[in-house]
């Protein structure tokens, strides 16, 4: 291939990626204390994958700091559950992140409900753990579809509501986006984490870098949280191979992905974008 080849008119690129030059504006006061720019009242956060133990966690934390909440699963009743316990003033919604047009109905449904959305995080996710000389080829597309293509028809989906006032984007990626996993902590317990699960987290934080850019001109902050392993009743050897191996001795808990997070969405965060925060005890430090 040329360089010719990679040349494509401007007609033909995205409207993202036409937009005016970027902004060059004076610095904006800030609130007068860290506390208050640490707060979400008033803003939507929409939180895919709500029902997992990721986005239960992270939901929680966000209803904590004052943001209304549309908590989206492909089965939604376990995030009506959640919705009912948070508050009347958030809601369950429906939608399988793999198809386009139910994203798109998705952004439609919680911006006529909310009116608004300020922070979208993109937590929905599926591992696969067959061998890779075992997988189908029907593992490897759901992997595929569900961390990247879920990813990006929801980063394309709620462009517009997210650019209304500026927005916030979090994209849950992987430690194992950033390393491989370590084949001595998986050992014979079983479990073990494929090649297509570490490269797609690697694409969601790379896409999640290209929006940061490209969205930039909208006001549109984009970061990852790349989260070590988390404790989910794993098997006792696995546990104790992968604490051995990460420096704070211990794996993650659900709720240590609260304050990455929170942090992220937050005004505390107004000056960072494109940036992918690991939180994961150390493990990838050595």
């Amino acid at each position: 291939m040329g360089t010719s080849d990679l040349h494509i008119p401007c007609s033909d690129l995205p409207k993202y990626t036409t937009l005016t030059p970027y902004p060059r504006s004076p610095i904006t006061p800030t609130p007068s204390s860290l506390s208050e720019r640490f707060r979400l009242d008033g803003r939507v956060a929409v939180v895919t994958g709500a029902s997992g133990q990721l986005g239960h966690a992270i939901a929680r934390g966000l209803a904590d700091l004052g943001a209304s909440l549309a908590l989206v699963d492909v089965a939604p009743d376990k995030a009506t559950i959640l919705a009912s316990e948070l508050g009347a003033e958030h809601r369950a919604f429906e939608a399988d992140l793999t198809n386009k047009s139910q994203v798109q109905d998705l952004a439609k449904q919680i911006g006529d409900h909310f009116r608004r959305v300020d922070i979208l995080v993109n937590n929905a996710g599926i591992g696969v753990f067959t061998p890779s000389e075992d997988r189908t080829e029907a593992e490897f597309a759901s992997v595929v579809d569900i961390n990247l293509g879920g990813t990006f028809h929801c980063i394309d989906a709620f462009r517009e509501l997210l650019a209304d006032g500026g927005g916030s984007i979090v994209n849950i990626a992987s430690v194992y986006g950033v390393v491989s996993p370590d084949p001595r902590v998986y050992g014979d317990s079983g479990r073990n984490s494929s090649e297509i699960y570490g490269a797609t987290k690697a694409g969601v934080v790379q896409l999640s870098k290209y929006f940061a850019v490209h969205f930039a001109p909208l006001g549109i902050r984009v970061n990852s949280v790349s989260p070590g392993g988390v404790f989910a009743n794993q098997a006792q050897e696995f546990v104790d191979a992968y604490v051995n191996r990460t420096p704070m001795a211990r794996m993650a808990a659900a709720a240590d992905m609260q304050g990455a997070v929170a942090y992220l969405a937050s005004d505390a965060a107004s000056y960072v974008t494109g940036h992918n925060l690991v939180v994961d005890g150390g493990f990838s430090a050595w």
